[in-house]
């Protein structure tokens, strides 16, 4: 065993997050060149890599089989699809409630243009890049030993720290408004992530559906489904529907944390299959 495998097998999570977090990086600064389409998938491929090293073939039929885990019930394709519109919905009415004018003229794009968006780059670019690394490998690791809630806020910040890219372009633009939006959002969508993977014995193709839901419905504040109900707002109005949309998404994670007292989904006598040499906390 040479150095480099002897420590990916005493550090997976550390070697997965590493390589996530870089490529990523390296990615978002090449955006106009080719490699970036490859760049953006090293979250995934970090996460087959690590599992290929420390678990072998074993591991890596559980990690691709959970991308395809599709017998979950009707109920948890519904709470993946719709849960960003309802919360968005919400914060929308909300908005108005405090005053934003609502729109005149409403132009909804065509329903082909929103499905395409669902499933490119929605489905299989950015959830297929993430989901599988995030969900399918970093939280299944953190899980054991830990509670469900510990494991989603420890994966929330590190994914939080992954959209790092993100919050340098904004605060070099100054919207410390969509800096906050975007790490509520991500905080929270770590709870739902946990929540529906607990539910759904570690579907990680419901985490990718959830993913791009919450990016064709809610990304950039300017969302391509709900575009056309902002159309009437003033840049006021905007920045109070990104703070109103950030607590809308704290509140229902919240709220899942209580309804569920704090196991997510998580069965008290459930632990997560691994290797009898997985590491728990040091890892």
């Amino acid at each position: 065993m040479n150095a480099i495998t002897s420590f990916i097998k005493r550090r997976p999570q550390v070697t997965f997050w590493s390589i996530a977090i870089t490529t990523f990086f390296v990615s978002a600064f090449l955006s106009d060149v080719g490699l970036w389409g490859l760049l953006i998938y090293g979250t995934a491929l970090a996460g087959a890599l690590v599992t290929g090293v420390v678990d072998g073939r074993s591991g890596l039929k559980t990690y691709f089989s959970r991308i395809v885990r599709w017998r979950v019930g009707l109920i948890w394709y519904a709470v993946a699809l719709l849960l960003p519109l309802v919360l968005n919905l919400l914060a929308f009415g909300l908005n108005i409630a405090s005053g934003a004018a609502l729109p005149t003229n409403l132009q909804w794009p065509a329903w082909t243009t929103i499905l395409a968006a669902f499933f490119w780059p929605g489905l299989l670019a950015i959830a297929l890049a993430e989901e599988p690394g995030f969900t399918g490998f970093a939280l299944p690791r953190f899980l054991v030993g830990r509670t469900a809630l510990a494991a989603a806020l420890i994966v929330g910040l590190l994914r939080t720290l992954w959209h790092l890219p993100f919050f340098i372009g904004m605060l070099s633009e100054g919207y410390f408004i969509g800096m906050l939006n975007l790490a509520l959002i991500v905080m929270s969508g770590s709870v739902f992530f946990t929540w529906l993977f607990n539910k759904t014995n570690g579907s990680v193709l419901i985490a990718m559906l959830l993913h791009a839901s919450i990016d064709v419905i809610s990304g950039d504040g300017r969302p391509l489904t709900l575009g056309p109900l902002f159309s009437g707002f003033s840049e006021a109005d905007l920045v109070r529907q990104d703070i109103i949309q950030g607590l809308v998404f704290v509140a229902a994670g919240v709220l899942i944390i209580v309804l569920t007292r704090f196991a997510l989904g998580r069965k008290p006598e459930t632990t997560m299959t691994m290797t009898a040499n997985q590491p728990t906390a040091a890892d």
